[in-house]
C-alpha cells in the first residue's frame, strides 16, 4: 500500500470521526444506569476494551489518579468505579461530562486547565496517570510530557497517534501538521512514531516504558517512574564517593530549573559499563543517565562520574541517591533539594 493510500485511510477516519462529533454526538459511550448508554463515536465495548489492556489493579481504593484530556469522562468514571479517587481535568468545559457525572451520581473533581497548568502546585501528585489522545494536539509536547511526570507517583498510561505505518523506521522521527494535514482538525500537531514517544517519555523524566497496544495509526504505553530491576541487598563494592551538581560543581541541589543536574561520583563500577545499563534512583524514582564514563577531574581519578537530571515530582529537602549496575547496589547518599526557578 503507497504512502499516499495510508494517508487517505488515517485522514478519511479522522475526518468522519470529526464530522460525528460535531453533529452533536457523545465523544464517548457511557453506561449511566437503568439501560442508558449515551451513543458515543466511541462505542462502549471498544472503550471497555481500551480500559481492560491498560493492566490497571481491579481494586484501586486508596489510589489517586488523575484524567488529562478527560472529554466526556468515560475513563474517569471508570476508575472511579474501580475505587480510585479521581480529579478530571480538560482545556474547556465539556457539558455532556456533567451530565454523566449529574447522572452516575459521580465525586470525580473537574479542573478546566490546559496540561501545561498542570503541576503539584496545584493538584498535587497522583497515583496513576491517564494522558488519552492529547499528545498529538499539543505545541510542545516535550513540555507536556514533563509536566505529566511531575505529577505522577507511579505510572502514567499515555495514548496517542502514531505514524509507524507511513514512516517504518527503527529511529525516533515524528511529523508536523502546521495546518490541517491530520484528519482536517487545525489543533493536530505532531505525528511522532513508537520508537519517538517512548524516548519522549523517557526523556521527560520517567524512568521505563512499557509497550501496552501497538498498532498501525495508535499506541498505547505505560510509562513507570521506578526501575524493576532494583537489588534488595547493598553491594561492599560499588560505593557514591560524592555527589556535586553538574552545573555549577557545588552543592546546591535545586530540585527543577536549569542547574538541577547531578554528578555522581562512584567506586566500583566496571570502566566498561554503559550509559543504558547504569540505573540511578533519587528519591525513589529511576532517572536515566546522560553521562557514564571517567570524570575529566584529576581528583576523581578512579572514580566513575554518572551526569542526571533530577527526576520530576520531589519534595524539597534531604533525600536519597543510589546507583547500581548488574545487581551490584551502591549506598544511600544523601542530598539537600532546595528550590530553583522553573526554567
Amino acid at each position: 500500500m503507497s504512502i499516499e493510500k495510508i494517508r487517505e485511510d488515517i485522514d478519511g477516519i479522522a475526518a468522519a470521526q470529526h464530522s460525528e462529533l460535531l453533529s452533536g454526538a457523545w465523544w464517548h459511550s457511557i453506561d449511566l444506569g437503568e439501560g442508558h448508554v449515551t451513543a458515543g463515536v466511541h462505542k462502549l465495548e471498544e472503550l471497555c476494551d481500551n480500559y481492560s489492556r491498560f493492566d490497571l489493579p481491579q481494586d484501586l481504593s486508596g489510589r489517586r489518579l488523575l484524567d488529562i484530556g478527560c472529554w466526556d469522562g468515560f475513563y474517569s468514571f471508570e476508575a472511579e468505579k474501580h475505587g480510585a479517587e479521581v480529579v478530571a481535568v480538560d482545556c474547556w468545559r465539556p457539558e455532556n461530562f456533567f451530565k454523566a457525572r449529574e447522572a452516575l451520581r459521580s465525586k470525580v473533581e473537574f479542573h478546566d486547565l490546559n496540561v501545561y497548568e498542570v503541576t503539584r502546585a496545584r493538584l498535587g501528585s497522583f497515583d496513576i496517570v491517564f494522558f488519552l489522545g492529547v499528545l498529538y494536539h499539543l505545541r510542545h509536547p516535550l513540555l507536556a510530557l514533563e509536566q505529566v511526570c511531575e505529577v505522577t507517583r507511579d505510572f502514567a498510561v499515555i495514548e496517542s497517534h502514531v505514524i509507524d505505518n507511513v514512516f517504518p523506521t527503527e529511529h525516533p522521527v515524528m511529523e508536523y501538521y502546521e495546518f490541517d494535514e491530520l484528519g482536517g482538525q487545525y489543533d493536530n500537531w505532531w505525528g511522532p512514531n513508537l520508537e519517538c514517544l517512548t524516548r519522549l517519555t523517557r526523556s521527560a523524566g520517567f524512568a521505563r516504558v512499557e509497550i501496552l497496544r501497538r498498532e498501525p495509526t495508535r499506541a498505547t504505553i505505560k510509562a513507570h517512574r521506578r526501575w524493576d530491576d532494583k537489588p534488595e541487598t547493598v553491594s561492599a563494592d560499588v560505593r557514591i564517593r560524592d555527589v556535586l551538581n553538574a552545573v555549577t560543581i557545588d552543592y546546591r541541589f535545586p530540585r527543577r530549573g536549569r542547574h538541577a543536574f547531578l554528578m555522581i561520583l562512584a567506586a566500583g563500577l566496571p570502566p566498561q559499563a554503559r550509559r543504558w545499563e547504569v540505573r540511578v534512583e533519587m528519591g525513589g524514582f529511576g532517572i536515566h543517565p546522560i553521562y557514564v564514563g571517567p570524570s575529566g577531574n584529576p581528583q576523581h581519578a578512579g572514580l566513575t562520574q554518572i551526569n542526571v537530571p533530577v527526576p520530576p515530582g520531589l519534595d524539597l529537602g534531604k533525600t536519597n541517591v543510589c546507583v547500581w549496575h548488574e545487581g551490584e547496589l551502591s549506598n544511600d547518599f544523601e542530598i539537600d533539594l532546595v528550590e530553583g526557578s522553573q526554567w
